[in-house]
Parts: C-alpha cells; sequence; structure tokens
C-alpha cells in the first residue's frame, strides 16, 4: 500500500491551497473509517418538531412583512452539481444501445430499463417533457426524415439530442440551467429560473440577494441566461465556487494507493456539499434561505412554498431576538432566581438544548456561563414534511461524544443499519432542505462557522474514478455535520412544498406540468 507523501507532493498539496495535517487527517479518515451517528429516536411531533396552528402562522406572517425590511435576506443554492444522475438510465441506453429491434427488447429486459418497456408509451409521454419544442427543433434541421424512422430508432434520436452536444447537451450541464417548466410553448422556465421568480416574492428587492454556487467550467452559461433574465427579475445574483482547500484525495479500492494523474500529481475531488459552509461563512446576509437547485415549484404552486418561506423566516427572527436579548442579560450577569429560569425553560423547550449532568448543581455564575455557551451559536430553521419515502436525511436525536442529546438531520448512510434499523424506521418526516438561518451573533458579528462542524459526521464512500473503484472521503455535509453544532429548530411544512426532479421522470409528475 503506497501511501507515501514526498517532498514534491507536499509542494503540491499547498499549492493547492490544503495542509499538510489535512491531508494526513484525510488518510487516516479514509484508511481507518469515522463511526456511525448513534440516533436515539427519530424527531416527531411534539418531540422535537413544532406543528404550527393557523393563528401561529398568520401571526408570523404578518410579523414578517412589518419586520423583512430591518432584515438582509439572501438565498443561496448549492447549484454545481451536474444533471448526470437526472439522466442516468438515459445515458446508459444512450452510450450502449445499438439498432434494430430485436436488439432493443432484450437490451431493455436485460438491464431493467422499465421507462423503455414499450416503445409506443415513450413516444406518446415525450411530447410532454418541458424541453419537447426544443428538441424537436433541432431534429427538424439535423434529421428531416426522422419520423420515417422505426420507433426504437426515433427514441434513441430523442435521447440523443437531449442529452448530446449536438443537441441540448443536457448531460454535460447543471440542473439549475436545464428546463424545468412548460408555461406555453413560448415561456419555458430553467430551475434557476424558478428560484429567481420565488426569491423575488419573499425577499425586499432593493435589499435581497440570491446567491448560487457553481463549477467553473459553467460560469458563463451562468452570466448568459442571468443577463437575459435581468430585466424579468431585478434581484441581485452572486456566483461563487466550492473552494479548492476544501476538496479531498482519493485511494484505489484494490491497492490503497493514492490516486495520482498522469504525471504523478496526487488528484484531488470536490469534498462534497458540506464543503460549501465555507461560502456560506463569506455571506453578509441576516437571513439566509438554503434550499436545493431540484426543489422549485411552477406557477401558482410557488405560493404554498412562498407562504412557508416566510413564515420560517419569521420564526427565525423571533427566535434570534429572544437569544440575543437573554445573551445580553448574561453577559451583564443579570440573571437570577426566576430571571435565570425563564432562560432555562427556553433553551430546554424553545432550542431543544440538554443540559450537562449537575447543571443543576452549578451556582448561578456557572449557570449564566453555560447557558450563554449554549445559546450564542448559529440557528437554523428547518422545515420538513411527512415522510412518503423519498431518499435522503430525517429529523432524530441524536447522542453525540458527550454523551448528550441534539435535534439533527442525518442521512441513512450515516446511520448503522444492523443495530439501529428499527428506530430509523420509526421516524415519521423527511428533510426537504428548506432551511432558513442566522450566523451572526448577538453583537451582529459572524460566526466562525468552522468552530460548529462535526467532522466526525462526514462519510467514507466507494466512487468510480476513471473505471476503477475508488474510496472518497466526502466532508460532513451541508446540513448535517457542517452544522452539527448550531441550535436547531424542526417545523412541519406541507408535502406540497416539496417536489424535487431527482430523475428526467419527475418532470413528468402533476406538480411540473
Amino acid at each position: 500500500m503506497k501511501q507515501d507523501i514526498s517532498e514534491k507532493d507536499w509542494n503540491y498539496i499547498q499549492k493547492h491551497g490544503l495542509s499538510v495535517e489535512e491531508i494526513n487527517r484525510q488518510l487516516k479518515i479514509i484508511n481507518e473509517g469515522l463511526p456511525p451517528v448513534q440516533i436515539i429516536k427519530p424527531a416527531v411531533l411534539n418531540d422535537g418538531i413544532i406543528h404550527l396552528e393557523k393563528k401561529q402562522e398568520e401571526d408570523l406572517l404578518l410579523f414578517f412583512e412589518e419586520n423583512k425590511k430591518q432584515f438582509l435576506l439572501q438565498k443561496f443554492v448549492p447549484a454545481s452539481g451536474a444533471a448526470t444522475r437526472m439522466f442516468k438510465d438515459w445515458i446508459f441506453f444512450h452510450n450502449h444501445y445499438q439498432p434494430g429491434k430485436d436488439y432493443y427488447e432484450r437490451f431493455v429486459k436485460k438491464h431493467h430499463l422499465k421507462m423503455f418497456e414499450e416503445l409506443e408509451d415513450f413516444l406518446d409521454e415525450f411530447p410532454s417533457f418541458p424541453f419537447y419544442e426544443e428538441v424537436l427543433e433541432i431534429i427538424k434541421n439535423n434529421q428531416p426524415d426522422f419520423f420515417q424512422l422505426d420507433e426504437n430508432e426515433q427514441v434513441w434520436e430523442y435521447i440523443h439530442y437531449v442529452l448530446s452536444d449536438d443537441g441540448l447537451g443536457y448531460q454535460f450541464l447543471p440542473k439549475a440551467l436545464l428546463i424545468f417548466h412548460r408555461y406555453s410553448q413560448n415561456e419555458k422556465r430553467t430551475a434557476l429560473e424558478e428560484h429567481l421568480s420565488e426569491f423575488l416574492n419573499y425577499s425586499v428587492s432593493h435589499k435581497g440577494k440570491l446567491h448560487f454556487t457553481v463549477l467553473p467550467q459553467h460560469v458563463t452559461h451562468f452570466q448568459n441566461l442571468l443577463k437575459k433574465l435581468k430585466e424579468k427579475y431585478p434581484v441581485e445574483v452572486d456566483l461563487s465556487f466550492q473552494k479548492p482547500e476544501t476538496d479531498t484525495i482519493m485511494l484505489y479500492l484494490n491497492t490503497g494507493e493514492i490516486v495520482r494523474d498522469k504525471n504523478d500529481n496526487i488528484v484531488f475531488r470536490p469534498g462534497g456539499h458540506g464543503s460549501l459552509i465555507e461560502n456560506i461563512q463569506d455571506l453578509e446576509a441576516d437571513i439566509i434561505f438554503i434550499n436545493n437547485i431540484d426543489n422549485v415549484q411552477k406557477g401558482e404552486r410557488q405560493e404554498l412554498t412562498i407562504r412557508y418561506k416566510k413564515i420560517l423566516a419569521a420564526y427565525l427572527m423571533q427566535t434570534k431576538n429572544k437569544i440575543d436579548n437573554y445573551l445580553i442579560q448574561l453577559e451583564n450577569e443579570k440573571p437570577i432566581g426566576s430571571d435565570l429560569k425563564e432562560i432555562e425553560d427556553f433553551a430546554y423547550n424553545n432550542l431543544n438544548i440538554r443540559f450537562i449532568d449537575g447543571y443543576d448543581t452549578l451556582n448561578n455564575s456557572g449557570k449564566r456561563k453555560y447557558l450563554f455557551y449554549k445559546l450564542n451559536r448559529p440557528v437554523r430553521i428547518a422545515g420538513v414534511v411527512k415522510n412518503t419515502g423519498e431518499p435522503g436525511g430525517g429529523p432524530f436525536w441524536v447522542k453525540n461524544k458527550n454523551g448528550l442529546a441534539s435535534l439533527q438531520i442525518v442521512e441513512k448512510t450515516q446511520i448503522d443499519i444492523k443495530t439501529q434499523k428499527e428506530i430509523l424506521e420509526q421516524a415519521t418526516h423527511f428533510n426537504p432542505v428548506n432551511l432558513v438561518v442566522n450566523i451572526k451573533d448577538y453583537q451582529n458579528k459572524k460566526f466562525n462557522l468552522k468552530e460548529f462542524i462535526n467532522e466526525e459526521a462526514g462519510l467514507v464512500t466507494e466512487k468510480n474514478f476513471e473505471g476503477k473503484p475508488v474510496k472518497v472521503y466526502e466532508r460532513p455535509g451541508l446540513w448535517n455535520g457542517a452544522m452539527d453544532n448550531w441550535n436547531t429548530i424542526f417545523i412541519e411544512v406541507p408535502l406540497e412544498t416539496f417536489t424535487p426532479v431527482k430523475t428526467v421522470y419527475d418532470l413528468l409528475k402533476p406538480e411540473h406540468q
């Protein structure tokens, strides 16, 4: 197993922005693994998840409208992910299929490609994809005899012109730039445009910003689209890249050797979306909305989403105001007796903070210091929906290394299924990545977000690199371990606010039609 780091390697590593200590840490993690997250029980309604009554919602909406101008609002959307997984089956079919109906039927059966089982069904439903007219126009210009082809050849040609460079090139683009919705033959919207439309409806236009993280090779595409949309959506938009100093190394699965390029330099890979905590650190906003790029609604369906964005933001504003007032009192050593009890109750019941053993034996000074330490940290309000079997993380009570319980968003891959399957199956809610967060302290200074990362909450996973299996380290997830030590509140929101597009066929669901 060759994992030696030469002097040449160190120079290359440091130019990349990483340190000797960081590479050694990554090697240790990939070789030895990371401990699974210890879930205690799922967060459920009235035990970790809040259900708001109608009157509470209306009060929060009113509070948002009356107070939003006091806050700089920003929306943060990781938009750098390629659409490769969205078109996984189409790409496989496109790359391996050979013409001929008999071969087509055997190919589909062999590879369990259910979406292609009936040629006629595929051809009938293809016009329902929002990018149909664009594909058809390309076909007319490139292949005028298209409709004289066999049905199986038509299927391949449709897919070819969606995926390839001589068509829409969708397999090479991020989801943000794909057409998600058709409003009319002349009005189509990309995922990026839907985020602009949604944000404009709850931001204060002169004080609101939208921030996308992108890959360097896609910047020009983003800039060109944003130029076209500038007049329609008067929102300030920033773009940023995942920082190279958050990249991670890979080891070949079979040999344990560090993956290197043809020049014998170490190959680095992006460290997962958890690396974007550093991009969030650079934001100046008071209230930050965080969403996945593919969870967007169409037209009137956005109204419900916008309603709950405002509700979650108002809840955060009120919670943050109360925390700041308590922190000022604690700093001035004022609360004693019943006043201190009020802060304790708020910490326990509203922020779900669990106290160390022996807290009750501390004197007033000790209690104030402990409460100050626990309250003085970033805050996240997470909207959660009822679990319908979608892949992804959920809200759980988790035991940390000190034995204390805290509320966390946990992915299935972080859990030891053999020992904790029963608890996992009791989960009632799911995390759709609908977060509203604050990263400033009571003095309006930004927290150092790195201080609140649980480094043990990362993942060691197996991937494929240039046809060979590799082991990779992924940093603690953005809404998982990267926010592990934040104060967290889960609020139930309607399932209708969660309409992800994970595969191209999700675009055929009623909510996207």
